[in-house]
């Protein structure tokens, strides 16, 4: 079910106004993944999709392991640690493989409410002129905000794809299934 503002993309209560419309568009796009992952199951999130390389599992953990990544680079200044980076950089690697280990959905979930927690708190924490705050991407100059931009867009493609893969690329697909629909 969509939370009340799920659809009204503006300021949001405890943040600063254009901080708190980065949170909104942050919510409305998280809304469209969990509505496109409901109910999948183990063998579904580990199934190599005919033609792509990456298992639905893999899709899921690698928009956690971007939303960590970006919370490092914008919030502390930094990329991840040697221990951050074992745990997070093989979900950049998009050559395939089944990376998931019989993961449940809802393990991906808790991994993507823990951060999505983290980064709201980090974003409460500042004011909106930090948005702007220069930064380089793909060493292009850039700003704080691009990197949030950047990933409400990757969130969205790969909602994309999973939405695909999940009707017509693994084993266990359904052209039938909506993902708009509750």
């Amino acid at each position: 079910m969509a939370e009340a503002d799920t659809f009204l993309l503006g300021t949001r209560e405890g943040y600063p106004p254009r901080i708190g419309v980065l949170v909104s568009q942050l919510q409305s796009s998280r809304h469209y993944l969990l509505r496109a992952s409901r109910d999948l199951d183990i063998a579904s999130l580990a199934a190599p999709p005919r033609g792509l390389k990456n298992t639905l599992g893999h899709l899921l953990a690698h928009l956690d392991a971007a939303e960590n990544l970006f919370q490092r680079i914008t919030f502390e200044g930094r990329r991840f640690n040697e221990q951050e980076s074992a745990r997070y950089t093989p979900y950049f690697e998009f050559e395939g493989g089944d990376r998931s280990h019989g993961r449940a959905l809802e393990s991906y979930l808790q991994d993507l409410y823990e951060t999505r927690a983290r980064t709201l708190d980090g974003l409460r924490q500042r004011e909106d002129v930090w948005l702007d705050t220069p930064k380089t991407f793909m060493k292009q100059p850039s700003n704080i905000l691009y990197y949030w931009f950047h990933y409400i867009l990757d969130e969205a493609r790969h909602t994309g794809q999973i939405i695909l893969t999940r009707k017509y690329l693994i084993p266990a697909a359904n052209p039938d299934f909506e993902p708009y629909v509750p």
